[in-house]
């Protein structure tokens, strides 16, 4: 993806930044709307409009989520190509040297593949978590 945050892509969208805006709202904001403007079937509304509904959702979004502290992924799992995900399945903690000379890669690269891999694992998991939460 090319660099779109330049000043003249995001104008229209930095037109609509309250002066009290948080910068992490600021950076979000920024990201989605370069992601959007970038999509060439979203593009075709236009920028100004594009910038509108990013601040909206932004807004919704710090209703829904402002406030609390909480961790955003990086999404690591969904990012983990198919032959990383094979190596996290098969490793099982002895196997680590046939999986470097099966998949060419040396053990410490097993390794953090796994690493990789199990965080992935563990945060889907606990995304499926029921915490029993009440209205």
């Amino acid at each position: 993806m090319l660099d779109l945050a330049t000043a003249a892509t995001i104008a229209p969208l930095e037109a609509l930044f309250h002066e009290r805006l948080h910068p992490t709202l600021r950076e979000m904001a920024i990201e989605c709307y370069i992601v959007l403007v970038d999509d060439e079937e979203v593009a075709g509304i236009g920028k100004n409009r594009i910038a509108e509904i990013v601040m909206m959702q932004i807004d919704r979004m710090s209703l829904q989520v402002g406030g609390a502290q909480f961790y955003l992924p990086k999404g690591v799992g969904m990012r983990l190509s198919p032959r990383n995900r094979e190596i996290g399945q098969r490793y099982n903690g002895s196997n680590k040297h046939l999986l470097a000379r099966e998949y060419n890669l040396s053990e410490m690269r097993i390794e953090q593949i796994f690493k990789a891999w199990r965080a992935a694992e563990f945060a889907r998991r606990q995304g499926s978590l029921d915490l029993g939460e009440e209205d």
